[in-house]
């Protein structure tokens, strides 16, 4: 039995990529909280969504050099590939993350290149099924652990699998990539914000991120009517405060400093 080969072009990651961009766009996002995946969960290994988004989205770009039909100089592909050098120093930034002008330019640049893998593999046996270009191959994370690359895989436009033996990251995975895709586009169900149906759009996660916000303050709350006397509300004073600046808010008499729990805005990471 003979195996057709496939014909494959050099991708973007095999030549550069703007690093220092990527590296920046990483480090800054340890210090953002709000609407960022880990503070669904600690994990131990978590990759930065910026480094697993550039990486993606290179491993599927072609390289201009692998494209000499359209970039026949080394000049002219320079040029092209600082391009896409501009596009992914946009990509990484955190306030992109949600930013569809640019997600779909990024998407863009994957179709182009996966159309020009399927043209290239027009007469493979299997054509037909491996190399449909009106549909993006899969990406699959076998240890997918705190769900970075399954979740910017789809964010990409790609279809995510994740799998991994700790039941935790099964958790964390199902609550950010399978979930959510499920509710995408719906209204909330909550009687507060069905009210608002008539006056609101509800995009994305929007409606399944309404859901939780209020139903997580109702067991909240039903949970303090229930067991709250066993919890007595603590002082925060300004000596506490001050190697915890997360708690300067509620510094003041037990009314003021007894901490709300409140439902993770999973609408703004996953779009």
């Amino acid at each position: 039995m003979t195996t057709h080969p496939v014909k494959r072009r050099k991708k973007l990651i095999e030549v550069a990529i703007p690093l220092e961009a990527i590296n920046a766009a990483s480090a800054r996002e340890k210090s953002i909280r709000h609407g960022h995946p880990s503070t669904l969960h600690l994990w131990w290994a978590r990759r930065p969504l910026a480094a697993a988004r550039a990486v993606i989205f290179c491993q599927t770009v072609d390289d201009p050099s692998a494209v000499p039909e359209e970039f026949p100089t080394e000049e002219e592909q320079e040029k092209e590939r600082l391009r896409l050098f501009a596009l992914i120093s946009e990509l990484v930034l955190w306030e992109n993350t949600t930013n569809e002008q640019v997600l779909n330019r990024a998407r863009e640049e994957i179709r182009r290149s996966w159309r020009r893998c399927c043209d290239d593999n027009a007469d493979h046996p299997e054509a037909a099924e491996l190399f449909n270009p009106e549909k993006l191959p899969g990406f699959h994370d076998p240890f997918a652990g705190g769900g970075a690359l399954p979740l910017e895989a789809q964010r990409l436009g790609l279809e995510a699998y994740a799998s991994d033996l700790n039941p935790v990251a099964v958790l964390i995975n199902k609550a950010m990539i399978e979930i959510p895709p499920k509710f995408a586009g719906m209204p909330p169900v909550n009687p507060d914000s069905r009210r608002k149906l008539d006056v609101q759009t509800w995009k994305g996660a929007q409606g399944l991120a309404e859901d939780v916000r209020y139903y997580g303050q109702w067991m909240r709350d039903e949970a303090e009517k229930r067991i709250g006397h066993l919890y007595p509300k603590v002082e925060v004073t300004a000596e506490m405060a001050k190697d915890r600046p997360d708690l300067n808010p509620y510094v003041g008499p037990p009314e003021k400093s007894h901490i709300h729990c409140s439902a993770m805005d999973v609408s703004s990471f996953l779009g």
